[in-house]
């Protein structure tokens, strides 16, 4: 059963990644999802200055700790780090900025989806060579 599971999904292209590909995938997610957080901070205007600030700051760190997933070679610290982050975020603002609702509520699902994908093509099957090369 294995082995035919595998043979469809080399037949359909979907076996190892190339280098090429392995780059491809996490520019994409990265260009992306940097757009649409980008679209979804739209419902930020009653922060002020100081609290869009501090915002920025720590989505700015979420973001980092995103792109370590890629290039570090503690993959799954920083995974986990990163669905911890983004999942509290909310909360964690509301708590920082003594306010309620401050992030707009398509944040958190912006990040998560962008982790669940990056820990995908991340620890997906890719030709040694790209394997070799982390980022």
């Amino acid at each position: 059963m294995q082995a035919v599971i595998r043979r469809l999904f080399t037949g359909a292209g979907l076996g190892r990644m190339s280098t090429g590909e392995y780059q491809a995938n996490l520019n994409g997610l990265n260009m992306f999802f940097g757009a649409v957080l980008g679209f979804v901070l739209a419902g930020t205007e009653k922060l002020n200055a100081w609290q869009f600030g501090v915002l920025l700051m720590t989505l700015a760190s979420i973001v980092i700790t995103v792109l370590y997933i890629s290039s570090s070679r503690q993959k799954l610290v920083y995974s986990l780090m990163a669905v911890v982050y983004a999942a509290t975020l909310p909360e964690m603002m509301d708590f920082m900025l003594r306010g309620q609702g401050m992030v707009p509520d398509k944040v958190r699902p912006t990040l998560l989806v962008w982790i669940a994908m990056t820990v995908m093509v991340e620890f997906w099957a890719r030709d040694k060579e790209a394997a070799a090369k982390p980022g």
